[in-house]
């Protein structure tokens, strides 16, 4: 992970036995290789450097792609196992941040608060769930208000991985999200979410 992890209000999340769905919100995270640690003491791993980035050509081609493909497949009954409220789990450097995330049927709603640049911000996201394939599914953002928040925009879209339920019981999950199109693992962000028990 980069310095300035960036958390796009996107909605992913899948369990083992469903496809999932992971919220976006473009707040920074903290990545393993920042964690504090004591001065001196060694990172408990290589730290690893991030692989140059894929060509501009090759991201557009595999956005129209994946477009094309979710335009194909029919996802919209959505997924059992995302219908719900989830709360992010992870770790950020914003101040104050916090992003729920409504899932029903193969729509979300999500809403983000936190204190990024030092500025208060409050936003509501809306959006789409679009299958594509196994554990992978294209986010579409429909509305972003106000339009920017978190540096989302209306009419982004991104594909996100889902890696299963962590704790086995549908209640955490653990998502990997390409804001940028570049869908090499190493060049994703990872989310994790927690189910919101009502």
């Amino acid at each position: 992970m980069s310095k300035r992890t960036v958390v796009r209000g996107l909605l992913t999340i899948a369990a083992v036995t469903a496809l999932a769905a992971c919220s976006t919100s473009r707040a920074e995270t903290v990545s393993a290789e920042e964690s504090p640690m004591a001065e001196g003491t060694p990172p408990a791993a290589p730290v690893k450097k991030r692989a140059p980035g894929l060509p501009q050509e090759q991201r557009d081609a595999l956005k129209k792609q994946y477009t094309e493909l979710a335009k194909k497949n029919d996802c919209s009954e959505g997924y059992d196992k995302l219908d719900g409220h989830w709360r992010f789990a992870g770790e950020t450097k914003t101040p104050n941040y916090s992003d729920e995330l409504t899932i029903t049927g193969s729509t979300y709603t999500e809403k983000l608060v936190g204190d990024p640049d030092g500025k208060h911000v409050e936003a509501t996201i809306s959006g789409r769930i679009e299958c594509l394939f196994k554990n992978r599914v294209l986010m579409t953002l429909d509305t972003v208000k106000p339009e920017g928040a978190f540096e989302n925009r209306s009419g982004d879209s991104y594909p996100c991985d889902v890696l299963g339920d962590l704790a086995n019981t549908g209640d955490r999950m653990l998502m990997i999200c390409y804001f940028d199109w570049d869908v090499r693992t190493a060049s994703g962000w990872e989310f994790e979410w927690e189910r919101v028990k009502e």
